[in-house]
């Protein structure tokens, strides 16, 4: 377990949160950067009882994970279903409920532990758009879930098993949006399914890291 400390978040880190938001069209709220600070403090606190994220210090979680997740911003309106699969450590999907709060966002994790994790930060928060499904993605869409407005993985699945997950999620006209990072291959086995690619989206992180956004859309 992390000392208090180490869990303590910086307000010049916070500050430059909100400017990496800012650059990527977000204005965070005071309440936004509340609940921010309370997220990673309980990231920090959760790390040390199972393995969430190699993320050891508030300025990793900022730099590498939150604001890697704030891009996705952009394609999310008032009033839209988003569904993070594989949520993990809560990215995207705890950053976008944060920050869109007026979206309701889908935290699906099948891990009991990390789906333990994830109701603790929505309860802890204070996230009322936010929900934690502790289920399997495949078991999701066999037994027709949803359907959401935009669904998203952060580096789960190869591009082609995400798109097959997604087409069975999503609403038509809903998004589909793969995250890839720098050392990711967006190639694999070839997809021919319903879901046609609209456009990516590069950017780049503190760390000089360029990652891309993969955005399909469901007709």
């Amino acid at each position: 377990m992390e000392d208090a400390d180490q869990r303590d978040t910086p307000a010049a880190l916070l500050a430059e949160l909100v400017r990496g938001a800012a650059a990527f069209g977000i204005a965070l709220t005071d309440r936004a950067i509340s609940r921010f600070q309370v997220y990673i403090e309980t990231l920090l606190l959760w790390r040390g009882r199972l393995s969430l994220t190699a993320a050891s210090t508030p300025e990793e979680i900022v730099r590498s994970h939150i604001l890697d997740s704030l891009p996705l911003g952009r394609f999310i309106e008032p009033g839209m279903r988003v569904a993070d699969l594989g949520s993990g450590a809560g990215f995207p999907g705890i950053p976008l409920a944060i920050a869109c709060d007026k979206a309701h966002v889908s935290l699906v994790e099948s891990r009991r532990r990390r789906a333990s994790f994830l109701r603790e930060v929505v309860r802890t928060c204070g996230l009322a758009n936010a929900e934690v499904i502790e289920e399997r993605v495949e078991q999701l869409a066999a037994r027709g879930a949803g359907p959401w407005d935009l669904v998203v993985s952060r580096a789960v699945w190869q591009l082609r098993d995400f798109l097959v997950l997604a087409e069975r999620l999503l609403a038509h006209g809903g998004l589909a949006i793969a995250m890839k990072g720098p050392k990711e291959r967006a190639a694999g086995p070839s997809y021919h399914g319903p879901l046609l690619q609209s456009q990516t989206v590069e950017y780049q992180l503190p760390s000089g890291a360029h990652h891309r956004l993969m955005v399909y859309r469901k007709p």
